[in-house]
């Protein structure tokens, strides 16, 4: 019987494989040069930034979706809250904004619409929420990507400060334009106050004409210079328009303002003593009303405006900014004003003129202060003089002689009118008694000379002129600004490019300034009022 042989096959070899030697050598070269062989290996890494681009790209693509429906919600949350909001809109707020996804094809993605009142209008808040389902974001396990915001509006101001700088200037008497001003001051603060809370309103008021009257409270903050109770005004130097602040009485090294002197540099008053039109009007009815609430006085305030004097904005601007500036705190006492510059408050200052800026006139040392040569007894003045004398029958025999002239007598006599009951005055109330130039009028009368006339008055008063004047303004428009003050400019029957230019650069911009004419000055007065208390987005 045949036995079976089991066989071995262990490992294949070449060898095995019945392979000679030469075909071992040239397999083993070809297995060595494949090795050696790099064909194809960019192919291999160009595969996998494909992939690695594909992924990126996609998640991009992923983002930007979730991008463009959140702009397109957002949007449509802002409109739709502000329209809800308007006082105007008799509608139900949850319809008006419900309305309005549902036009955008966006109504899905509401969640919620509230409404509240608040003291100074109402407040409509509505909130969205959406998922984003991802398309390449979920290979990295991110699924979805979820999306939530939210609106809210409100018409009315939490705080509104507003200061209103108004041109009571001598040519506002012309053409009812006066009376145009009351009627378009009263509307503004009535619109103001309908669209806010007055408790959170704070106005000032700042007329203008050559001076401000900033009156005795404001004034008793400062440290003054040759102070007096007779106006209250104050000599601002070129400095002072590059800030808006203020600096308050703190001790006897501290900044000192030089109070506006009582004089009148227009009027002559030949035949009678007295001052007719002074540079700082003492009139209360032109005084600055400060940091008030009160609807009435402020409506009051404005319907009495007297107009005199030239044109001082740069004044004006000054007062109107710092009647808004948070370091000034000193200015408005106990009342917290004015508000920091933050939060939901706002600060608006409006200007209005109906012209340029003209001269602004200054009393120069040493004629501010001190003794003058003039005496007084029983309200008649005496100032030295040299006069002729003559005696002898044909009044043949002259001289001049030293003496006194009486002008309310027109007479010569050797010693100050009642002699030595006579008061020395000092020059504060030679500019209280003689304008600047019925005072050069009587010293020309006491000598007869013309050119003490004109030397006199060159000496007795000085002026700040229009191009002086446009460069503190703008100086002081642009302090403001830089604070975050909003600024409305109104040209009121304004002629002239240069005019118009310096009301328009004073602007927050070109669109906030309005040139007009007429009634057309209500109008201004009345869109600015609405644009300060519109609809505004506060989330």
């Amino acid at each position: 019987m045949e036995k079976c042989k089991k066989e071995s096959f262990g490992t294949t070899t070449l060898s095995n494989l019945g392979v000679s030697t030469i075909a071992k050598k040239r397999i083993g070269d070809i297995w060595r040069e494949t090795a050696r062989n790099e064909d194809g290996s960019l192919a291999i890494f160009g595969v996998f930034t494909f992939i690695i681009i594909l992924i990126l790209g996609g998640v991009g693509v992923d983002i930007v979706r979730h991008e463009q429906l959140r702009s397109e919600l957002q949007s449509t949350l802002d409109r739709a809250v502000l329209a809800a909001a308007n006082l105007d809109n008799t509608l139900d707020p949850e319809t008006v904004v419900t309305d309005y996804f549902e036009k955008a094809g966006l109504v899905q993605y509401l969640s919620d619409v509230r409404a509240e009142a608040t003291p100074s209008g109402r407040r409509i808040t509505a909130e969205v929420d959406a998922t984003v389902p991802t398309y390449f974001m979920k290979f990295a396990s991110v699924d979805k990507i979820e999306l939530a915001s939210l609106a809210t509006a409100e018409q009315g101001m939490t705080d509104l400060e507003v200061s209103l700088v108004l041109d009571v200037s001598n040519s506002m008497n012309d053409m009812g334009r006066l009376d145009k001003l009351h009627d378009a001051a009263w509307d503004f603060t009535d619109i103001v106050f309908e669209n806010s809370a007055s408790a959170n309103v704070s106005f000032n008021v700042i007329p203008y004409a050559t001076q401000v009257n900033a009156g005795a409270d404001l004034l008793a903050t400062l440290d003054l210079d040759d102070a007096h109770n007779d106006s209250h005004c104050i000599n601002f130097e070129d400095a002072d328009f590059n800030t808006t602040k203020l600096e308050f009485a703190q001790n006897e090294n501290g900044r000192r303002y030089e109070q506006t002197m009582v004089i009148d540099p227009w009027y002559r008053n030949s035949n009678a003593s007295g001052l007719v039109l002074p540079v700082c009007d003492p009139d209360s009815a032109n005084e600055i009303i400060a940091f008030s609430g009160d609807e009435a006085a402020i409506k009051t305030m404005v319907e009495s405006l007297e107009a005199n004097g030239n044109t001082s904005i740069d004044i004006g601007v000054k007062w109107g900014a710092a009647m808004l500036d948070p370091d000034n705190t000193k200015l408005g006492g106990t009342s917290g004003y004015p508000l920091k510059y933050s939060g939901g408050n706002l600060k608006v200052m409006v200007v209005m003129t109906d012209g340029v800026n003209t001269d602004q006139f200054h009393m120069p040392d040493p004629y501010r202060n001190g003794m003058s040569d003039m005496y007084i007894y029983n309200g008649k003045t005496s100032m030295p003089a040299r006069y002729k004398t003559c005696s002898g029958w044909y009044s043949s025999y002259c001289s001049y002689t030293n003496g006194y002239y009486i002008p309310e007598n027109k007479s010569y006599q050797s010693s100050p009118y009642g002699g030595n009951s006579a008061q020395q005055m000092e020059w504060k109330d030679v500019w209280k008694k003689y304008t600047i130039d019925g005072h050069a009028y009587r010293r020309y009368l006491a000598s007869g000379n013309a050119n003490d006339y004109y030397n006199w008055m060159d000496d007795t008063h000085t002026a700040q002129g229009n191009t002086a004047k446009n460069a503190r303004m703008l100086a002081a428009c642009e302090a403001a600004k830089d604070k975050g003050v909003l600024i409305f400019t109104i040209g009121f029957e304004v002629s002239g490019t240069d005019a118009n230019t310096v009301m328009r650069n004073c602007a927050t911009s070109a669109s906030h300034y309005y040139d007009v004419e007429g009634l057309e000055l209500n109008d201004a007065f009345s869109a600015i009022a609405t644009k300060v208390t519109e609809l505004r987005l506060t989330q």
